[in-house]
């Protein structure tokens, strides 16, 4: 007889399957229901100028695609976004479609593979998550988060987030003994490094706890599970050692556009506290992560440790970069790809509020609907308004200011716009939606919904429906052991106190 902690033997996986395609499809509704339809940002734009030469049979770029002539001839970006966008582009041009009208759509595509990844990995066979706790950790990345906003540019970032994903799934399948594991986990490294090359030791600091997912004796069984890890990253360092080669001259790849000359402590500030910049308030429900990896913690800590590296080791490294803030982009851009780990964090800690103790029980049920309405209220104004709107206002300069005076009021308008609430990002877009504009960035809704913005509306809402609908358990499901099997294919051993999610 099955007890109420099992699960049936051989879950089916192509319902776990459909739900993560029906994930997939509705965060690409949401995605395309706040498309601008235009390409403002210069990295956007040098990723488009790449994916046309490539598409043209060369690499170097048309200096007229480059309006700073800091990319000529080549370009000193990843590649990955480039090749996301090429076979939009080509598809585009082959339909005689008007520009941007589906190269807007790589990063969308992009960040909705990630929703269904993270889904993947918190259900089934991995962390054995239940069905509607998986898809709620899916949806709260794709919508509460920074995802929503930067799927409307074509930054390096989304790649980098689908990359963190597929490292952190291999992982775990490597854990459980599945083939694809390794395989997995190479693929996240290798492809982030196609797309910043900095995903190098930012990724690749994960493989430092590969102890602590596969014992020593199952590496020395198994040496094709090294095999497929070598091989994706090998191919990637080895493109883009022979590009850096072609653009710079040195096997390795150049720093373009800053460098590391920010104070550790001024970074670390700006990136984790400061009002108008921090990743915290660009993503207040991701706060509840930090309860959530102390809770996570007495469940898996090899996975909670994992977590905490990816999200540190980018925390680190960008504070001491010359734009730490990102540049003209919604929030720390180049922490956005840590929104994948803390979505899970933050997930997990509100799937705990029932088990509180009754006086702890209210208040923190209490906190967390606080902070995923400002979270959906950050998110609304995030695509609302144009990002580079709030930063033209940090750097505009009246006419007549010269010498000091001029530079002291630049100076009081970058802090504000960096460390205040009142002129930050957020609180600058909040002011501009309720007045009234000549341009309205959402492509779908300007002048009024067209058939492209309604529908992708309501495939938004009716697969994230469908999918909660069909995550309803039959069985509830095992609590994953914290030590990893031994034996390929063996399945965790449920602990003593198996309890639900």
């Amino acid at each position: 007889m099955r007890t109420a902690t099992e699960r049936p033997a051989g879950r089916s996986d192509h319902r776990d399957r459909l739900l993560a395609g029906l994930i997939a499809v509705g965060l690409l509704g949401l995605f395309v229901a706040v498309q601008r339809g235009r390409i403002s940002t210069y990295d956007s734009k040098i990723a488009l100028a790449t994916a046309r030469a490539i598409a043209d049979g060369h690499l170097h770029l048309d200096p007229a695609a480059d309006g700073y002539q800091r990319h000529v001839p080549y370009s000193h970006y990843g590649i990955g976004m480039p090749l996301a966008i090429l076979p939009l582009y080509v598809l585009q041009q082959a339909l005689h479609l008007s520009p941007n009208t589906l190269v807007t759509l790589t990063s969308p595509l992009l960040l909705a593979v990630t929703g269904a990844v993270l889904y993947l990995y918190l259900s089934g066979r991995e962390l054995q998550w239940s069905r509607r706790l998986s898809l709620a950790a899916a949806l709260v990345f794709g919508a509460l988060t920074m995802a929503l906003q930067i799927s409307q540019d074509l930054f390096s970032e989304p790649g980098v987030a689908l990359s963190t994903a597929l490292l952190v799934l291999g992982l775990i399948r490597w854990r459980s003994g599945r083939q694809s594991g390794p395989w997995l986990a190479g693929l996240g490294i290798g492809g982030g490094v196609l797309f910043r090359s900095d995903s190098l030791p930012l990724l690749g600091v994960g493989l430092l706890l590969l102890p602590a997912f596969v014992p020593l004796r199952r590496l020395q069984r198994e040496p094709w599970a090294l095999l497929g890890l070598a091989l994706p990253i090998v191919a990637a360092l080895a493109w883009t050692s022979w590009y850096a080669m072609l653009r710079d001259g040195t096997l390795i790849p150049q720093v373009y556009g800053g460098s590391f000359t920010t104070p550790l402590s001024k970074g670390l500030y700006g990136l984790l506290l400061s009002h108008g910049k921090s990743l915290f308030v660009f993503n207040p429900f991701l706060l509840l992560a930090i309860p959530g990896a102390v809770a996570f913690w007495r469940r898996d800590r090899a996975v909670t440790t994992l977590l905490a590296v990816l999200v540190i080791a980018r925390v680190l490294m960008f504070a001491r970069w010359t734009d730490w803030f990102g540049g003209v982009a919604w929030g720390p851009r180049f922490l956005m790809p840590t929104v994948v780990p803390l979505a899970l964090l933050t997930v997990y800690a509100a799937s705990r509020i029932p088990r509180l103790r009754p006086t702890l029980r209210v208040p923190a049920a209490l906190a967390t609907v606080i902070l995923a309405t400002a979270g959906a209220v950050v998110s609304v104004a995030s695509v609302w308004v144009w990002q580079g709107s709030s930063w033209n206002w940090s750097t505009y300069t009246p006419r007549g200011l010269t010498g000091q005076a001029l530079q002291e009021f630049k100076t009081q308008r970058q802090n504000d716009y960096f460390y205040s609430f009142d002129n930050n990002a957020i609180a600058h877009n909040l002011r501009r939606m309720t007045q009234p504009s000549r341009y309205f960035p959402l492509q779908h809704f300007r002048g009024g919904p067209n058939l492209v913005g309604l529908l992708a509306l309501a495939v938004a809402g009716l697969a994230s429906l469908a999918a909660w609908l069909l995550g309803q358990e039959r069985f509830p499901p095992p609590v994953a052991s914290r030590s990893p099997p031994d034996q390929p294919g063996q399945r965790p051993r449920a602990p003593a106190d198996t309890r639900r999610e």
